[in-house]
């Protein structure tokens, strides 16, 4: 009964907490008007926090010291001057495995040559596509960057229309799609130099770390998808992957002056340009590894990682002129305000409710997850080096930061693309266990001290392939739908479909009545320099080819209180003749949120036609 303590009374609190799930409500601020889910609840998004950490930090904090105090002849400890510190420095096996590094490379590049790029020319999301398609035409039209457009992702991450008319020479729905899936490769390529540096220093037989890379990498590669940008992995998390490859690289490498680490400090300027949530996660993790190497008195080191955070933060804001740097910090402030909490929130559902299984399902993967982590950490029973430990902890800890985007809006789409990491750790843990337990059965040892080598090596060879095989056909990946000969042939012509994608032109992206819509609205608003839409197919512009009458693209951004006179005295100054001021097309747009912005508009503009459904307004 004693074994089972710490596992019986970490679940023990786990149902509390799901009885007292509704009983967590912190106070709701009274003086908020701004609509949204949160405000018809009255509902505190700190909630969120407070319920997850209650779900899974205190069962796993009770599980961890039991576990300590119950096992403690069978466990490591917390002690750093100890022999039994749980991340000790001692020496480990490496071991090569750059062959099936390679073969890998080349698969996943096979399986992006394969794609019928056609098939990506469908119509449009108006109002997602809208945030990478407008941006840049508000750059290329007027002066300044942040204060051409507020930006609801990041810089880089709405400008990919910029990096497509850089490297490929055309700005365009197709040539953004194309960034996009180069942006899915990337990410399974971090995903391969992760696994690599992680099993190559696993304290395994050789034979067995090649079989553990293959299988892991092969279940690993298929997580990301480019048949649903939403699954697992984000095409925005390819930058946060390589900067956990390049952290992990550094944190375990055992010098005493590490100048890597000024590079690691510097993505806490390049991250914040590229997303400002994947900013806020990577600031998180390098607040982490000061903290960590403070604790291990690591102090040059943490000397330089605080350099590579300043230096390129201090040289951003010495070039970035005054007014750009104003805007930046607003926008910046704007993206983790309170107000962004009330315009897209959505409340967690309870676990174990009604309609709740994939909620459930990602809260328990993460308990289940964090309780293999204790036992990875601190029991004596498996022998895992320091590096290993550092590297699937610091993966681990990534996981749960990503998942905020599940916290903050908990619909299906955030709950998928932030399961990546902490699956990608319980997958790992779990093989880890198994395979350290295969490599010590007698039977396996004798049945591998009694076969040649070369018979082994070929064995392994044999066994990539046929996984290669079954990963290539679609196996592993339940959306690929493409057959083998299809595959072949799409290889063979990959770039004539790239260059279609690429080239292809609008109205492929257009439903019927859209193009109506845009032909009527070019039409009437000819003599504008520029748009404004008031709607969320916040598109529009871009098919128009005119620039936003203000920085303000997205209705949503417009909050009374916040950004309203702001868009007054920009509309003001554009004065367009006609505005598009509804349509039947709602996601975020709340008419309630910009009371100031509608009063001027009516008080300026008059109504002036209703084309199917859209109300466009013409200057008095």
């Amino acid at each position: 009964m004693k074994k089972y303590f710490p596992l019986i009374s970490s679940l023990f609190f786990l149902i509390l907490a799901v009885f007292l799930w509704d009983q967590i409500k912190l106070p709701y601020n009274s003086g908020n008007e701004i609509s949204g889910e949160y405000n018809v609840k009255k509902f505190n998004p700190l909630n969120e926090i407070v319920r997850f950490l209650s779900f899974i930090l205190i069962p796993s904090a009770v599980y961890l010291f039991s576990y300590l105090y119950v096992n403690n002849k069978e466990t490591y400890n917390f002690s750093i001057k100890s022999q039994n510190y749980f991340l000790k420095k001692k020496g480990s096996s490496y071991s090569s495995l750059n062959f099936y590094f390679f073969l890998f490379v080349i698969i996943i590049s096979l399986e992006f040559f394969s794609l019928n790029f056609t098939s990506f020319v469908s119509e449009s999301d108006l109002f997602h596509d809208g945030t990478f398609l407008v941006p840049p035409m508000n750059y290329l039209n007027n002066v300044g960057v942040f204060r051409a457009t507020a930006h609801d992702y990041g810089l880089i991450a709405n400008n990919l229309g910029l990096i497509s008319q850089y490297f490929l020479g055309y700005y365009s729905l197709g040539s953004i799609s194309f960034i996009k899936l180069i942006l899915i490769y990337l990410t399974k390529l971090s995903l391969i130099l992760i696994l690599k540096k992680i099993i190559s220093n696993l304290d395994l037989n050789d034979l067995f770390k090649k079989i553990f890379f293959i299988i892991i990498t092969f279940i690993t590669i298929s997580l990301p998808n480019y048949y649903d940008f939403n699954s697992y992995f984000s095409y925005r998390h390819s930058l946060y992957l390589l900067f956990i490859f390049i952290l992990g690289s550094t944190l375990i490498n055992t010098r005493i002056l590490n100048y890597k680490f000024i590079f690691v400090g510097s993505f806490s300027l390049i991250s914040f340009l590229w997303w400002f949530d994947i900013g806020t996660y990577v600031n998180a993790l390098i607040f982490c590894s000061i903290i960590f190497l403070l604790i291990h008195k690591e102090l040059k080191n943490t000397f330089l990682l605080i350099l590579g955070i300043v230096l390129p933060w201090t040289l951003f804001f010495l070039i970035l002129p005054v007014e750009e740097t104003r805007e930046f910090i607003a926008q910046l402030k704007f993206a983790f305000s309170s107000a962004t909490q009330d315009i897209v929130g959505l409340e967690y559902r309870k676990p174990f409710s009604a309609e709740s299984g994939r909620w459930t399902k990602a809260l328990m993967l993460i308990y289940v997850t964090s309780i293999m982590i204790i036992n990875f950490n601190f029991s004596k029973k498996f022998y895992i080096g320091h590096k290993t430990k550092i590297f699937i902890n610091l993966i681990f800890v990534s996981g749960i930061f990503v998942f905020n985007s599940a916290l903050m809006r908990s619909d299906s789409n955030h709950l998928k693309y932030s399961a990546g990491l902490y699956t990608l750790a319980f997958i790992l843990i779990l093989v880890l266990f198994l395979f350290q337990r295969l490599e010590r059965n007698k039977k396996v040892q004798r049945f591998i001290g009694s076969t040649q080598i070369e018979l082994i090596s070929r064995s392994i060879f044999l066994f990539y392939t046929v996984l290669a095989i079954l990963f290539f056909v679609g196996i592993f990946n339940k959306y690929d739908k493409i057959l083998l000969s299809e595959k072949a042939q799409n290889i063979s012509n990959f770039k004539k479909n790239i260059t279609f994608l690429i080239k292809a032109k609008d109205d492929l992206y257009l439903s019927k009545n859209n193009k109506l819509i845009i032909d009527y609205y070019k039409k009437i608003s000819k003599d504008d320099r520029c748009v404004q839409a008031l709607t969320d197919e916040i598109a529009f512009p871009y098919f128009l080819k005119k620039p936003t009458c203000t920085q303000f693209y997205i209705p949503a951004q417009i909050i009374d209180g916040f950004a309203a006179k702001k868009f007054i005295n920009q509309l003001r100054s554009a004065s367009p003749n006609i505005i598009l001021f509804k349509s039947p097309f709602i996601i975020l747009k709340n008419n309630s949120n910009m009371s100031e912005a509608t009063e001027y508009i009516k008080k300026e503009y008059s109504f002036f036609k209703n084309y199917n459904n859209y109300i466009f307004y013409k200057k008095n």
